[in-house]
């Protein structure tokens, strides 16, 4: 199983990524408060973990069994209202990030989209990521 969560007190932009990080890719959002990493670690082996960067922008850091596997600063997030049909995970055109995420998270590699990661939020929106790994 695999849950996302952000730090123990995470700005309110983070938090609202998270949540709309595991709502797109059906995964549990799980507040940590006191607890860490490690003691989520034991029971659910992936963690994809939203913490926030003053300067850069979020980082998206996906854990498996308490080793992180893949890492990217999200530099830019455009964020619209969604016109195209509602679809579960992430879609990206760049076949690297699909390579690295498929095992891991539900993603869908087609060129046409207009960003490196898209995904469907809540609300009716609609997320598009600009990345560095």
């Amino acid at each position: 199983m695999t849950i996302v969560t952000s730090s123990r007190k995470p700005q309110p932009e983070v938090r609202k990524l998270a949540k709309e990080i595991a709502f797109a890719l059906d995964f549990p959002y799980v507040q940590r408060g006191k607890s860490g990493l490690r003691d989520f670690g034991e029971d659910d082996p992936n963690i994809i973990f939203i913490s926030g960067s003053k300067r850069k922008g979020p980082i998206f850091d996906l854990t498996v069994k308490g080793e992180i596997v893949f890492s990217m600063l999200i530099t830019n997030i455009t964020v619209s209202e969604r016109t195209a049909e509602f679809h579960k995970g992430f879609v990206t055109r760049e076949e690297e990030l699909y390579e690295r995420l498929k095992p891991y998270v539900p993603i869908t590699l087609d060129t046409s989209v207009e960003g490196p990661i898209c995904f469907c939020g809540t609300q009716k929106m609609r997320y598009v990521f600009q990345v560095m790994v």
